[in-house]
């Protein structure tokens, strides 16, 4: 009996001790999910559209099944409310160019200097099977970033879907609507995280954009510009003419930045 009151004391001790020097586990707190109509969302997204005229970036390319590589990105808007202007070169390890893809306009430029060659083709065709960027995937995940988000006779329609809303673009047409685009945001901090763009004839989906590792970007005026460190883009049919996968990785983004006057120039 005497034994037992003396080591009941060392026991307790020797279970504090214990519990004391072992890992603790916190839990973080869930992110209060925030309220916002479909003015509100459209309302963030149009002020990056806003705010980006022209872009300049860094980014790794990680092409479906090859190697990754390095590139440089070049972005205009169009002073028409046409087409932008976006150019991406392609380097190697050593810093030589691979390729030099330009997009302008209704033209495509690809110049391979180990090949010698320059290939001109429309918009929406595939520019050559070895390249792992298209001009139409490009353009497409740029759009994706810079917008514009809502186009001409689009109606946005609020759906909210558990942590996140979602948003149905739909272009209306006489006493038919048509829909375009769906925008995913989360609620922790409403930011764009998904985005399914549909064709424009039978409704069937044309490509879907992730986004992820957003970091705040310093924008003109001192404004502040949310911007997804890496996105994913994905087109059915992979693996056939059409389909294919794109992920570019953003390693420096420099908004509104000065372009010379050729940047785009065709021959």
């Amino acid at each position: 009996m005497g034994n037992s009151r003396t080591l009941w004391p060392i026991c307790c001790l020797m279970t504090v001790l214990i519990a004391g020097c072992g890992p603790r586990s916190t839990v973080s707190p869930e992110q209060p999910l925030l309220m916002a109509t479909a003015p509100e969302l459209i309302g963030r997204l149009d002020e990056r559209t806003k705010s980006i005229q022209t872009l300049k970036a860094l980014v790794t390319i990680h092409p479906e099944g090859q190697p990754a590589m390095t590139a440089s990105l070049s972005f205009a808007r169009s002073a028409n409310d046409g087409p932008p202007s976006v150019r991406l070169k392609g380097f190697d390890p050593f810093g030589r160019t691979l390729f030099d893809l330009v997009s302008a306009g209704d033209k495509v430029r690809l110049t391979i200097p180990g090949e010698g060659r320059v290939l001109k083709s429309g918009p929406n065709k595939q520019d050559d099977p070895l390249l792992p960027v298209h001009a139409a995937e490009l353009r497409l995940a740029v759009s994706a970033l810079v917008g514009p988000f809502v186009g001409p006779g689009e109606v946005p329609v609020l759906e909210r879907a558990g942590a996140s809303y979602l948003i149905h673009l739909i272009r209306v047409s006489g006493a038919e609507g048509r829909l375009t685009k769906r925008l995913w945001f989360e609620r922790g901090r409403l930011q764009l995280v998904h985005e399914e763009i549909f064709e424009n004839d039978a409704g069937s989906k044309a490509a879907a954009v992730e986004f992820f590792d957003y970091r705040t970007q310093s924008g003109p005026a001192g404004s502040r510009i949310d911007w997804p460190g890496r996105l994913i883009l994905t087109r059915p049919g992979a693996g056939s003419d059409r389909g294919g996968r794109l992920e570019l990785e953003f390693q420096e983004v420099h908004p509104n930045a000065v372009i010379p006057p050729d940047e785009f120039k065709m021959p």
